[in-house]
């Protein structure tokens, strides 16, 4: 029995319920009697028979609490954490003590900040996950938020300026909209499985970069230096009217007076306000990438360090740094000092041979030390820097894991962060800097944590090739399935964390190995072992995967026979890729918000992120490129796929459209696989709202029960 329409669920679970219920007496014990797993509100399970609700195991929700950012004056934290359906702000006093709700509804928050007088604070909100963010202002007093940012537009970073001087922020427009009858969810309010892709957070400051780009400032004794302070001609990059890209000011507290900065048919990123007030943002377009700073008035932009004739900004200083990451030199992402009053930049720490993913700035006027973040062997080590001395690492008792979100507080000496191990989902911490101490302000994860170990193996062309490994209880024994979990991105990277729900009763219940790989073109790496994917050479990272299954089948104790790969967004293209390869040596795969046709993809991707994309997939508008995108486009082959199949897709995905989940789903099932199709109306690109999750982890859990068991799918 196949559910496909969300009134007849809810009326056979009545009927079935009251049918159940009736009967128990004559039938004693109601534990005999297990209870149907149930659809999300929004959601609809297509060729998905109906199974009993399994009791995963740490399926339900622990307290992750995520640091959004400080409160001006204070010692607490704004922290997001799930409250009803989604993801919700909160307010935290201080260490252990309770989160108090400052936001509800179905949607969740992305973000959030105070503004630095803390009359009132601003957070992001989407509808449905769209990623239509929009900036809303909730006032300290605690009445309802009000609306900054116009709906159909979508807010992608946001700073404040000092001295009360309102609000910066990037938008981007919107082109495409929902399907005729497709639903949306209209609530008036504003991942997906625990290896879901993750909702992403807009930046509340733009203090990253690329990994290389032409940022438009001059090396510190570079020649011609007086070059950094002579104007560009900005009119090849900008527009004079709203476009595609804009940079934006506007008043919190009056939001109808907004003021237009600067406006791109290309990109605007890298949102950043100095020290001075100076607001500065990357334009790419054409291929073309430049830093430009924008005067507040709109007038215009000019390159860094021509920016103190325009009388940008409230200071007089004679410097005005800046500090932001880059990998201009060597392999990896390492720190940059920028000048901005002279338009120079200085690369600092150019030798650690490890991956600067995060920095904290001090507070202007402060003396404390930047804060930054590498990735060690795929390690979050945390060092504390004062330029002209060597880094000193703090928080080094810390479980191994991931720290992100670190930030100083404005005025007090304390360094903020959250941290993810195989102890808990997600921790805050407080590095005191006075007394040198790293506390926790929440608690830790519940139960036996899962440790990952590294397993190790050589691709194709004898590369390298590594990924995290859970291996199953002792209990098990003999050779145990296998469940091959692909990370999205694709530069993004499989890291140590906190292993729950469905993918922890894999391998407690179902006694599964679990493999997390690193695939070429992942993060992490280097700049080399990054690219090794683009273009022409993506398939290379699925023969990876197949050199993976190699392995698998030398090892005594996995079963060679019992291999599940599921991967979300780009990993949902490498399950599918791998299953119209490898399809013989799988007993299924999990395909979650996935790319089933590049060409398809990028022409109905939102604009504001295909030229992105074609960078690293490749240009569908040249016609050798269409033609090698199309040939290796799942779609194409699938025919090839002749082992059981899982489809997950939001129908508001902005950046792998529902269309590319259609298309797959019915081409497979043309040839005859079984297919299980789940879907969601008020779901983007991952799976937030908690009873769509819920049923997405008891399926995903079935589905791979049914098919490294040898179970029907289809009733």
């Amino acid at each position: 029995m196949s559910t496909r329409s969300t009134m007849s669920r809810r009326g056979w679970l009545r009927l079935a319920g009251g049918t159940l219920a009736a009967l128990q007496p004559l039938f004693g014990d109601a534990s005999l009697w297990a209870a149907p797993a149930r659809l999300g509100e929004n959601m609809t399970a297509d060729g998905v028979p109906r199974f009993e609700h399994h009791a995963l195991g740490g399926e339900r929700e622990l307290p992750a609490l995520r640091f959004a950012g400080w409160h001006p004056v204070k010692p607490e934290m704004l922290v997001l954490m799930r409250r009803g359906p989604s993801q919700q702000l909160h307010r935290l006093a201080g260490p252990g003590l309770a989160p108090e709700p400052l936001t509800e509804g179905r949607d969740g928050v992305g973000s959030a900040k105070w503004e630095p007088t803390a009359g009132y604070l601003v957070f992001t909100r989407d509808q449905g996950g769209n990623e239509a963010w929009r900036l809303y202002r909730l006032d300290a007093g605690g009445d309802a938020p009000v609306a900054i940012t116009p709906e159909g537009e979508r807010v992608s970073e946001y700073a404040f300026l000092p001295a009360g001087q309102g609000l910066v922020y990037l938008q981007e427009r919107l082109d495409r909209r929902p399907r005729p009858g497709t639903p949306v969810e209209d609530d008036g309010e504003d991942g997906g499985e625990d290896e879901r892709v993750e909702a992403p957070r807009v930046a509340a400051s733009g203090v990253e970069s690329a990994l290389a780009v032409d940022d438009g400032m001059k090396d510190v004794g570079q020649e011609g230096a007086k070059d950094a302070a002579r104007e560009v001609d900005a009119s090849k990059l900008l527009s004079t009217s709203p476009a595609l890209a804009n940079l934006w000011w506007v008043d919190p507290a009056r939001p109808q007076e907004r003021r237009l900065l600067g406006a791109t048919a290309g990109r605007l990123t890298g949102l950043r306000v100095s020290p001075a007030g100076r607001v500065l943002a990357m334009v790419t377009r054409d291929g073309r990438s430049q830093t430009l700073a924008f005067a507040l008035d709109g007038s215009g932009a000019r390159a860094p360090g021509a920016a103190a004739r325009l009388g940008l900004g409230t200071g007089e200083r004679t410097e005005d740094i800046l500090w932001r990451r880059n990998a201009a030199v060597g392999e990896f992402r390492h720190l940059v000092r920028d000048d901005v009053a002279h338009g120079r930049h200085r690369n600092e720490l150019t030798d650690v041979g490890a991956d600067l993913e995060g920095l904290a700035e001090p507070p202007a006027g402060s003396d404390r030390p930047l804060a930054l973040v590498y990735n060690v062997a795929g390690v979050s080590a945390l060092r504390l820097y004062r330029p002209g001395t060597s880094p000193v690492e703090i928080a080094q008792d810390l479980a191994p894991g991931v720290i992100r979100g670190v930030s100083w507080h404005p005025t007090l000496p304390l360094l903020g962060f959250e941290q993810v191990s195989a102890e808990s989902p997600s921790r805050l911490y407080v590095h005191a800097l006075e007394e040198g101490t790293t506390r926790p302000w929440s608690a830790a994860g519940e139960g036996v944590p899962l440790r990952s170990a590294v397993l190790r193996w050589k691709s194709f062309d004898g590369l390298e090739i590594t990924g995290l490994h859970i291996a199953p209880p002792a209990r098990f024994t003999g050779p145990r399935p296998v469940y091959i979990s692909l990370h999205g991105g694709p530069s993004s990277q499989a890291r140590p964390g906190y292993v729950a729900g469905v993918l922890r009763a894999l391998v407690e219940q179902l006694g599964m190995h679990l493999v997390m790989p690193n695939v070429r073109g992942s993060d992490g790496f280097g700049k080399t072992f990054l690219k090794l994917d683009n273009g022409r050479l993506r398939e290379d990272a699925v023969k990876d995967v197949s050199a993976l299954l190699d392995l698998v089948a030398t090892r005594s104790d996995m079963d060679a026979a019992r291999v599940v790969v599921a991967g979300g967004s780009y990993g949902g293209y490498l399950s599918l890729a791998v299953a119209t390869h490898e399809s013989p040596r799988l007993a299924g795969s999990i395909c979650r918000v996935g790319i089933a046709n590049f060409v398809s993809f990028l022409e109905n991707t939102e604009s504001y992120r295909r030229d992105n994309r074609r960078a690293e997939y490749g240009d569908e508008r040249d016609p050798a490129m269409r033609e090698f995108l199309t040939s290796i486009s799942p779609l194409t082959h699938a025919e090839a796929v002749r082992k059981p199949l899982m489809v997950v897709h939001g129908r508001n995905d902005p950046r792998v459209p529902f269309g590319e989940a259609q298309a797959m789903v019915a081409a497979v099932r043309a040839q005859g696989t079984p297919v299980w199709f789940v879907s969601a109306s008020d779901e983007g690109h991952s799976f937030t709202k908690a009873d769509n999750r819920a049923y997405l982890n008891q399926a995903s859990f079935e589905f791979v029960r049914r098919v490294i068991g040898g179970i029907s799918l289809e009733r």
